[in-house]
């Protein structure tokens, strides 16, 4: 639980570690191959912007800054682009490893946290390789930012 004197970078920060910390409830706990969660991280100028999406259908945006999107999973469209995540996650589980600790990255390179049943993986690349057509974060960006677009559009017009 956040004490009052939590910053807004703070609490978002500990919402994330929530997310990689532990199981949505579609996560059986007997398919290793299975992502109920993934987390990207992508940095945007000089802050870190997350996109969680569960297998269920939830997701969020949350940024290193104070702004976020909370519980897209309501929404048929993000449901939609959330599973469709972390089914391609799936994909690309075999170049991840195993990790328990969940640093933002550098400016220069997206990462990525793939929740399982049994462990948390991650993979990260230099930005420049989602202009790759051949490389993995290509396609596991395009995935995110179809995420990303159906939160804004559920958002009203932030001033």
């Amino acid at each position: 639980m956040t004490s009052p004197a939590t910053s807004p970078a703070e609490m978002v920060r500990e919402m994330r570690t929530g997310w990689l910390t532990r199981i949505p409830e579609k996560g059986n706990g007997s398919n290793n191959g299975e992502v109920v969660a993934v987390v990207m991280d992508w940095p945007v100028g000089e802050q870190i912007v997350s996109v969680l999406s569960s297998s269920g259908g939830d997701a969020s945006l949350y940024t290193t800054s104070t702004f976020g999107i909370i519980g897209g999973g309501g929404h048929e469209r993000v449901r939609e682009a959330a599973i469709a995540f972390t089914r391609c996650a799936e994909h690309f589980l075999s170049i991840t490893g195993p990790t328990t600790a969940f640093p933002y990255p550098d400016g220069q390179t997206l990462r990525f946290y793939m929740v399982t049943p049994s462990e948390v993986r991650t993979v990260s690349f230099p930005l420049i390789a989602t202009e790759q057509a051949d490389s993995p974060a290509r396609a596991l960006f395009a995935y995110g930012q179809q995420v990303v677009t159906e939160l804004r559009n559920i958002t009203p017009n932030q001033k």
